[in-house]
């Protein structure tokens, strides 16, 4: 009898932590995409020339920086629903850990724009460039280098941060642990896979895709300054 409860107990486990890397991985994804695409627009509205614009970018980014993430979750999740506006879970998760982390992304876009050699912003003056396809051909492509790493910084955080989202129901990777845990009374192994196993999905999925687009830009900007 207790050979088989082991043996459910593990199956349980190994079901549960696979369940919880998925969600995990899934909610990485999605909120990075939303830091992103959030974070992209949100950056180039503070370099903007129109004051106006500038100060409502400076007033998202420092508000999602300013406070916890935690509580930015909390109030999405148990405070909307009081005004009628009711989200799931995952959307939540998702939008909710990848506005946050727009506002970081926003400042590395930028940090990058305005690292752009002055000489590119008056050559494009020269040229009679409109701002808009002097950012869109001249300085966007070349600040995007430039952003790469930071971001794949953050993006190492935003994963990581997903284990918040069991604070709204939702089972992720960490969680999962801890019921491996608890149905097989081995914390050790089960939290040491919990520390381990964020480390093995940074390395898998958030370090190969920025190192290879690092390495693509880089060449394809070699290729233009000998052409």
């Amino acid at each position: 009898m207790d050979k088989n409860m082991n043996e459910f107990s593990l199956n349980f486990s190994v079901l549960a932590l696979a369940h919880g890397l998925l969600i995990t991985v899934f909610i990485t994804i999605g909120a990075s995409l939303v830091a992103v695409v959030l974070g992209l627009i949100a950056g180039l509205i503070r370099v903007s020339s129109l004051w106006p614009l500038r100060w409502l970018a400076v007033a998202y980014i420092e508000f999602f920086r300013g406070t916890s993430l935690l509580v930015q979750v909390y109030l999405l999740f148990f405070v909307l629903p009081f005004f009628g506006v009711a989200l799931s879970p995952w959307a939540v998760a998702i939008f909710g850990i990848g506005m946050n982390y727009s506002a970081y992304f926003a400042e590395v876009v930028r940090a990058a724009i305005q690292a752009v050699d002055r000489g590119q912003y008056e050559a494009s003056t020269a040229l009679n460039f409109p701002r808009l396809t002097m950012m869109r051909r001249i300085v966007v492509p070349q600040a995007i280098r430039s952003m790469l790493p930071p971001s794949g910084n953050l993006l190492i955080e935003l994963l990581k941060s997903t284990s918040l989202v069991f604070f709204i129901t939702i089972t992720e990777f960490t969680t999962a642990s801890k019921l491996a845990a608890d149905a097989t009374g081995n914390y050790l192994l089960f939290f040491a896979v919990a520390l381990f196993g964020y480390y093995f999905i940074a390395r898998a999925l958030i370090t190969p895709l920025v190192r290879r687009l690092e390495r693509r830009l880089s060449s394809g900007f070699v290729r233009e300054a000998l052409a």
